[in-house]
């Protein structure tokens, strides 16, 4: 489908050739299965525990450059915030106990783009590249439950895979572009790491008596995004007298 689109663009390229834009974006992120984003259970012999991504978040600003009048590069920075569940079951327990948390990255995104022109102000486009990602902590928390006189004690820990990774980045979308306003984008894209992003360490005690897991991070997630950018004129060219 990819390579079909830039084929196609070869004949239908829009000028944005010498016009720096600059925008901001929202991307909501989604826990898909099928791209890493399914349940993990792992269990012991005192207990068992389900680690679920939930919905993230991904926002921060664009800087795109046009290269020629079908090619553009883009960058910017981006916060990301990953949110996971953690899902505690004990025997001796009545009911589960529940720890969520965060995992904070910073993206650096580096994409080359292609266009489409689909009508008078719309566009599709199609891009592809790389990513910085920086992961600045590691993450805990605690719990705390009773029942009777035991005492259940929960601790996790999510150690970071190294400070700075890397991941492939993969986007598809549209864009009306409006000849005062600025240009709204709608599309989805496609973040995949080249390894774990980190591990999550979990330890339950009963009355002091411990018990320890651990689960896996991948990091893929597929995104909605929502773009604005304003609305900028091209650059003039100085010429060499």
């Amino acid at each position: 489908m990819v390579i079909i689109f830039f084929l196609m663009s070869h004949f239908a390229a829009v000028a944005q050739e010498n016009v720096t834009t600059f925008g901001i974006q929202f991307k909501p992120m989604l826990p898909l299965k099928f791209i890493g984003g399914e349940q993990e259970m792992v269990e012991s012999e005192n207990f068992n525990a389900i680690l679920s991504p939930r919905f993230g978040m991904n926002f921060g600003m664009v800087v795109r450059k046009g290269i020629t009048k079908m090619w553009s590069f883009e960058t910017g920075i981006n916060l990301v915030q990953r949110n996971y569940s953690l899902n505690i079951n004990h025997p001796d327990m009545p009911e589960d106990k529940t720890m969520n948390y965060r995992f904070i990255c910073y993206e650096i995104p580096l994409q080359g783009m292609a266009y489409v022109k689909l009508g008078e102000q719309l566009y599709m486009n199609a891009s592809g590249g790389f990513s910085f990602d920086m992961y600045p902590s590691n993450v805990e928390g605690f719990a705390t439950a009773r029942q009777d006189t035991n005492v259940f004690d929960y601790y996790q820990k999510t150690v970071r895979n190294g400070w700075l990774q890397y991941a492939l980045l993969a986007n598809y979308g549209f864009e009306w572009r409006t000849k005062r306003n600025g240009y709204f984008y709608l599309g989805v894209s496609y973040h995949r790491p080249f390894r774990l992003i980190g591990i999550t360490f979990l330890e339950a005690k009963k009355n002091d008596d411990p018990a320890k897991l651990d689960f896996a991070l991948k990091g893929d997630y597929l995104t909605i995004d929502l773009r604005y950018f304003f609305n900028e004129k091209p650059e003039r060219k100085i010429t060499k007298p």
